[in-house]
C-alpha cells in the first residue's frame, strides 16, 4: 500500500468503456493484482525496501495499526505483575479498549463513505450503491446492523479473550517477553513476518471455511457481504472469528514482545475493516490521502472459489485458486465454482 498523488479529474484505472472489465468495476487498481515483493524472483531488494518503507514506515492502515500497538504496549496497558491473575479490572479494559478502536476505525469509515457520502464513488470497486435498504438476508433487517451486531458481539470479544489468554501468559513468564536492547533484528523483522504468518492461517483456514459443509453454516454469514463495507470484515459466525483470530495465537510459541501480539490482532480485526470498505483510499486534499483497500480480496467477494489468502503470500497462485483480476481468470474462477458445486 503507498501513499500517491492523483488528480481529482484523472480517471487512471477507472475501466473505460472498451475495458471487458467495466461491466464488472466501478474502479480498479492495475491489473493483474500482485503480490508483495517478498516473492520476486530474482530478489529486487530494492522494490522490498520500498515496499516496506511504504507500509510500515510511512502513512498507510499498517503503519498506524503498528503504532498503536506500540501506545498501547508501552502506554496504555502495559503488560504488568497484575495481569498474572485474571481479575476484572485490567480484562474488562481490553474488551472496552477493542470495542472502542473497531467503532472508531469502522465506524469511522463507514460514517466517511457510506455516512456523509465524503467523496461519491471516488475510487470506490463496485458499481453499485451499498445496500441501505430493507433485507430480510440480514439480521435486524439491515446490512450495516446486521454487520456490527456479528463485529461487536463476537469479533472484538474473542479477540479480547484471545488478547487477555495472551497477556496473562507475559505476565506469569510462561512464555518470555523479547526485548528490543537483546535482540533489535529479530524484534524488528517479527513484524513482517507475522504479517506472512497471518497471510498463510488465512490461506488454510480460508479454504476450511470454503468446505460446501462448514461454507453453509458458517462462512455463509461472512458472504452475505458481496458489496462490502467497512462493518463487514468482523462481520463473520463466531466459529469463524475464533478460527481467523486464531492466529494471534503464534506468538505463544515465537518469540516475541507484547507490541508483536497488539500489532498482529489489529491487523487482524482492524485491518478487516480497512480492507473491506470497498474502496481503495481515501480520498482528501485531492490525492490518496491513506491507501486502505484490498482489491484482491474483493475479487473473492465477488467471485468467491478465489484469492483464499492475500497480497503477503503467492498461496493462490501456486495452488492455482489465483485471480489477477483479468477476464480470463473471472472465466476460470467460474469454471471452477460450477464443477466443485456439481459434485
Amino acid at each position: 500500500m503507498t501513499i500517491a498523488d492523483t488528480n481529482p479529474t484523472d480517471t487512471t484505472n477507472q475501466p473505460a468503456e472498451s475495458d471487458p472489465m467495466s461491466r464488472e468495476w466501478h474502479w480498479h487498481p492495475d491489473l493483474p493484482v500482485k503480490y508483495a515483493p517478498y516473492w520476486h524472483w530474482p530478489p529486487k531488494p530494492k522494490v522490498l525496501l520500498r515496499w516496506v518503507w511504504q507500509n510500515y514506515l510511512q502513512v498507510s492502515d499498517r503503519s498506524i495499526y503498528l503504532a498503536l500497538a506500540f501506545v498501547v504496549a508501552f502506554w496504555l496497558q502495559p503488560v504488568g505483575p497484575e495481569q498474572a491473575t485474571f481479575a476484572f479490572g485490567w480484562m474488562s479494559w481490553v474488551f472496552i479498549r477493542n470495542w472502542i478502536l473497531l467503532l472508531i476505525v469502522a465506524g469511522g469509515l463507514h460514517l466517511w463513505f457510506y455516512g456523509i457520502d465524503a467523496q461519491g464513488k471516488l475510487l470506490k470497486f463496485d458499481p453499485r450503491p451499498y445496500s441501505k435498504r430493507k433485507n430480510a438476508l440480514y439480521k435486524f433487517g439491515y446490512q450495516t446492523w446486521d454487520n456490527m451486531y456479528y463485529s461487536l458481539a463476537f469479533g472484538a470479544p474473542i479477540l479480547s479473550l484471545y488478547e487477555i489468554g495472551l497477556r496473562w501468559l507475559y505476565a506469569t513468564s510462561t512464555i518470555g517477553t523479547l526485548q528490543f536492547s537483546a535482540h533489535p533484528i529479530w524484534f524488528i523483522a517479527l513484524f513482517p513476518m507475522l504479517a506472512i504468518w497471518q497471510s498463510f492461517h488465512f490461506y488454510v483456514v480460508h479454504l476450511a471455511l470454503h468446505q460446501p459443509s462448514v461454507y453453509k453454516y458458517v462462512h455463509a454469514v461472512h458472504h452475505r457481504n458481496v458489496n462490502t463495507g467497512p462493518w463487514s470484515g468482523m462481520s463473520m459466525h463466531p466459529v469463524e472469528s475464533s478460527m481467523y483470530l486464531s492466529a494471534i495465537l503464534i506468538v505463544a510459541i515465537l518469540p516475541s514482545h507484547p507490541v508483536h501480539m497488539l500489532f498482529l490482532g489489529y491487523w487482524l480485526m482492524l485491518g478487516a475493516a480497512s480492507s473491506h470498505s470497498g474502496y481503495e483510499a481515501i480520498w482528501a486534499k485531492d490525492r490518496k490521502a491513506l491507501l486502505i483497500g484490498a482489491f484482491f480480496h474483493q475479487l473473492h467477494h465477488r467471485y468467491y472459489e478465489c484469492n483464499y489468502g492475500n497480497g503477503e503470500m503467492p498461496w493462490d497462485r501456486w495452488f492455482g485458486t489465483y485471480h489477477d483480476g483479468s477476464e480470463e481468470a473471472t472465466r476460470r474462477t467460474r469454471d471452477r465454482k460450477r464443477q466443485m458445486h456439481s459434485k
